[in-house]
C-alpha cells in the first residue's frame, strides 16, 4: 500500500504490457539512455546490453525471454517457399504423418500452398 508521500514520489507509467510504476526522471532518464544507445555501434550495443542483463535477476531475464520469443520466431516453411525454394520445405514437411501433415495446411496460407502442391 502506498503511504500518500510515498505515492508523491511514484509516477504511473502505461505502456502495452501493464502499469508499472517509476520515479518520476525514470522516463527522461530512459529517453537519454536510448539517445545515447542509438549512437553506438552493433558491437558497443550488444556490449551493453549484455552488461544489462549480467545485473539483472533470473525473473527478469524470464521476462525478457518471453518478450523476445516471438521477435525470434521464423516461419521457415513461408520463407523457403517464398524465395522459390518449395522443394526443400516439401522435404521438410515429408517427414509428418498424414494427421500431422493436414493440421499443418491449417498453420497458415504458405503452408497450405506448399502442401497442397
Amino acid at each position: 500500500m502506498l503511504t500518500s508521500s510515498s505515492s508523491n514520489s511514484l509516477v504511473t507509467l502505461t505502456n502495452n504490457h501493464s502499469n508499472k510504476f517509476s520515479t518520476p526522471d525514470y522516463q527522461e532518464t530512459s529517453d537519454s539512455f536510448l539517445t545515447i544507445f542509438s549512437t553506438w555501434d552493433e558491437r558497443e550495443q550488444l556490449n551493453f546490453v549484455e552488461n544489462l542483463l549480467k545485473h539483472m535477476h533470473s525473473h527478469q531475464h524470464g521476462q525478457i525471454n518471453a518478450f523476445l520469443l516471438p521477435m525470434l520466431q521464423r516461419d521457415f516453411i513461408g520463407q523457403l517457399a517464398a524465395r522459390g525454394l518449395e522443394h526443400i520445405a516439401e522435404k521438410i514437411l515429408g517427414y509428418l504423418d498424414d494427421q500431422c501433415l493436414k493440421s499443418t495446411e491449417l498453420v497458415c496460407r504458405e503452408w497450405y500452398h506448399v502442401i497442397s502442391e
